[in-house]
């Protein structure tokens, strides 16, 4: 009786497995895959290959001015963002002993008080090397020591960008930047690189090099310390034929030097399927291909991309099945 009821079981359990089998491969049948395609149509435009670069805008030499002796600033010359000379009176001031004697000359006559100020003259504070104020640190009649900051010079601007190793290829001196300050990014600046570094740096577990870049005209807007985007231009090249990279496709023994690829074209007529033809390509920014032969302008490229019934559905706002986006 036992071994009845066992078989009868495993055959419950056989016929049900083939019920939800065939139910399976039903829907799987039935839920068809429908290829679509999105086109594109091929045109001239203008094509910037280049590596986008995060950057500080900070003085070449920065130099700060101290006086060489303790006392109290009479006068001061210049302001921020004066530019100076090399050998240039910035401010006077005088020593602890002159300042008490011309204070104290001051309850005397006038003449008397010329005569001190005559017999000890002021000290200059002179700028050591040409360039422009970025820091004034003192005011007229402040008391100072030799160690005190009076001023800070800038002998100029310039960008220190970090690049990434991979990258670093794609750099080299005299090479043409596009600087763009956060504050100002409507107002693209022209510089050019001067400096590679030899040496790397690892910033957040990635090995970068510093490269230093100097605009070409510094604008009044332009300060130390400001952040900026640094876009490094490889090369332009203006009127040639593009085609989206998305829409090329590369056989899987394709070589980084192997300029052939295929690519699907629409049939002029309307009932034939799509063609594919093999192009050769040029220079590429990673978005878009420049086309070297095997297109013409005005052609009408294509990207196949797949469908399923379920996935129409379910984007179907009107489907019985449920419509709209998935919620998370």
């Amino acid at each position: 009786m036992k071994s009845k009821t066992k078989k009868i079981l495993i055959a419950s359990t056989v016929i049900v497995g083939l019920v939800a089998g065939g139910l399976y491969y039903r829907k799987l049948a039935a839920n068809k895959l429908e290829i679509t395609y999105k086109e594109h149509v091929v045109k001239r435009d203008d094509l910037e290959i280049s590596v986008q670069a995060t950057g500080s805008i900070q003085p070449e030499n920065r130099l700060v001015v101290k006086p060489q002796i303790a006392g109290r600033v009479d006068q001061i010359l210049v302001d921020e963002g004066k530019t100076v000379k090399a050998g240039q009176i910035l401010a006077w001031m005088s020593s602890n002993d002159r300042a008490a004697l011309v204070d104290m000359a001051t309850s005397q006559t006038a003449e008397e008080q010329k005569h001190w100020e005559e017999i000890y003259k002021p000290s200059p504070i002179i700028a050591p090397l040409g360039g422009v104020i970025i820091s004034k640190q003192v005011e007229r009649g402040q008391t100072v020591a030799t160690n005190d900051v009076i001023f800070v010079i800038s002998d100029r601007l310039i960008v220190l960008a970090q690049v990434d190793e991979t990258d670093l290829a794609k750099i080299s001196l005299g090479q043409s930047v596009e600087i763009r300050v956060d504050a100002y990014g409507d107002k693209p600046v022209p510089g050019k690189v001067i400096r590679v570094a030899y040496e790397s740096k690892l910033v957040n577990n990635v090995t970068i090099y510093e490269i230093r870049i100097l605009p070409t005209a510094t604008p009044d807007y332009m300060r130390s310390g400001m952040t900026s985007s640094i876009k490094f231009v490889q090369d332009r090249k203006t009127g040639v034929l593009l085609a989206p990279v998305s829409f090329l496709k590369f056989s899987p023994n394709t070589k980084l030097d192997d300029k052939q690829c295929t690519v699907l074209v629409k049939s002029l007529d309307s009932g034939a399927p799509p063609e594919e033809k093999t192009i050769t390509i040029g220079a590429t920014n990673g978005k878009f291909s420049e086309i070297i032969s095997g297109l013409d302008e005005g052609t009408t490229i294509l990207q196949a991309q797949q469908t399923s019934d379920d996935e129409k559905k379910s984007s179907n706002p009107f489907s019985p099945f449920g419509g709209g986006k998935k919620r998370k």
